[in-house]
């Protein structure tokens, strides 16, 4: 099983998120991301309890893929065409590097795969305490819980989102790329991230009915499943994800360039460094 302590909204980094290379405020959330997962670690020592610290993601993106982060067609039509919106194709295809980072794979699975609930219950709640201690060491942010810290990162990102979703050609894109769709959601920021976070909520629901604890808010969770298993889910996510983009030809070139500049600036100071 994967468990993501991800926002929805965050997502939206493997379509727009993130450069050829890093810039220096990526490297700095880079190394914040590794003082807060130590400082965490170290916390839940104190109590007795394990945690492995995540190993920090870094990017380095291919010409292919920055091309599909800038909103090209083909090169997007290329990436759907085999891996759909990049959620299910996680277990249909395990360590293609396209779609094996997208989310960042959490080291605790097993650990808390064999907790009872109780002490599912019990390990999480020390967790938060100890990583709203190493956010504030660390970043200066005061939360209290990764539920808390997860809100304040999409209330930054719609934030920042919001200037594009006003903005006159663009939300007119989106009108048109709504209607296309035939939804009634055709705010720019809400259309671009539609189709990921549908799959992703519906995977997280799969994975829900096999386990028998609760998963964090915001979680995107993965299933237990065979590539097999897994390939109709993936089949009709590619159906999906080649109309939207189809419907979107239009929309994707002048909304990802920038919507991936704000949301990196966003990242960077909530040091994600799985988003960036």
């Amino acid at each position: 099983m994967f468990v993501a302590k991800a926002v929805a909204t965050a997502l939206l980094a493997t379509s727009f998120g993130g450069l050829a290379t890093a810039t220096p405020g990526t490297e700095t959330a880079y190394e914040n991301k590794a003082k807060i997962e130590s400082a965490r670690g170290g916390c839940m020592k104190e109590q007795g309890l394990t945690y492995l610290p995540e190993k920090v993601i870094k990017r380095d993106r291919t010409k292919e893929e920055r091309a599909r982060l800038a909103g090209d067609h083909e090169a997007m039509r290329a990436y759907r065409a085999k891996y759909g919106f990049g959620v299910w194709s996680r277990l249909v295809f395990p360590g293609d590097p396209a779609v094996d980072r997208d989310m960042g794979e959490s080291r605790n699975d097993k650990l808390l795969m064999s907790l009872s609930a109780k002490d599912l219950k019990a390990w999480r709640a020390a967790d938060d305490k100890c990583f709203a201690k190493a956010v504030k060491t660390v970043l200066g942010k005061t939360v209290t819980s990764q539920d808390d810290f997860l809100a304040d990162v999409n209330s930054a990102l719609a934030k920042g989102l919001r200037e594009l979703d006003t903005d006159a050609k663009v939300a007119a894109l989106g009108k048109e790329f709504g209607g296309c769709l035939k939804v009634a959601e055709t705010t720019p920021s809400a259309l671009a991230d539609r189709g990921r976070a549908t799959f992703a909520k519906e995977a997280t629901e799969v994975a829900k009915a096999q386990s028998k604890g609760s998963f964090p808010k915001g979680s995107v969770v993965l299933p237990q499943l065979t590539p097999e298993q897994a390939k109709p889910y993936l089949d009709k996510e590619v159906t999906a994800a080649l109309a939207d983009l189809e419907c979107g030809k239009t929309f994707y070139p002048a909304y990802a360039p920038r919507a991936r500049a704000i949301a990196e600036r966003v990242y960077q100071e909530f040091a994600l460094d799985f988003a960036l």
